[in-house]
């Protein structure tokens, strides 16, 4: 399966700051620049959304690790298979030995409170908002300030965008990165789904 669009390739844009922006995404953020490559294509996009994820991922707010935790769970349930691959290259040390603990069935004992009630978050949120009970509510707001929450949830909202953005583009990881190719996507045909 490739890509519904060709990403534009690191250093190709006729536009500078779209060409430091995609290698941003190579040599810092992501080691691969194929959803800022997509992107790219609408210059003005891509220069929107990048100082999005910096004003979270970057601010220090929260930690980035925590973030990079909600960000792979909403992946995991969206069945992002670019998601689910690609890494947030600043926090892989830290994240990847809880990996376990969060993929599936959370286990609430291997984390702070703070960081499972975010893994929690991005469960809610990538399945039905309309289901998240009161109580974790209640929870969250013993752990978090009303503008954290607001963080986490603003988070939440752009890795689901992040998540249904690369499963409709069929993005697959770059030649130039070292990430595995030929991402899997579930597809299920309209004819089989309604059988």
């Amino acid at each position: 399966m490739s890509s519904v669009v060709q990403p534009v390739a690191p250093g190709t844009s006729d536009d500078p700051e779209v060409n430091e922006l995609i290698d941003q995404s190579v040599k810092g953020w992501w080691h691969d620049s194929a959803m800022m490559g997509a992107i790219a294509h609408q210059p003005d996009l891509l220069k929107t959304i990048l100082p999005v994820f910096e004003s979270f991922f970057i601010a220090g707010r929260i930690p980035a690790h925590q973030f990079e935790m909600m960000r792979l769970k909403t992946g995991e349930i969206n069945r992002c298979g670019y998601c689910m691959t690609v890494r947030a290259a600043g926090v892989v040390d830290e994240v990847g030995p809880k990996e376990e603990a969060f993929m599936g069935e959370i286990d609430e004992s291997a984390f702070t409170r703070s960081e499972y009630l975010g893994i929690k978050l991005a469960e809610y949120m990538a399945g039905d908002p309309n289901y998240i009970p009161d109580e974790f509510y209640d929870e969250l707001k013993k752990e978090y300030t009303e503008a954290e929450v607001v963080e986490l949830i603003f988070a939440c909202s752009v890795f689901n965008f992040g998540n249904k953005f690369n499963i409709t583009m069929r993005l697959d990881t770059t030649d130039e990165s070292d990430y595995e190719k030929e991402m899997s996507y579930p597809f299920i045909p309209k004819a089989a789904a309604n059988g």
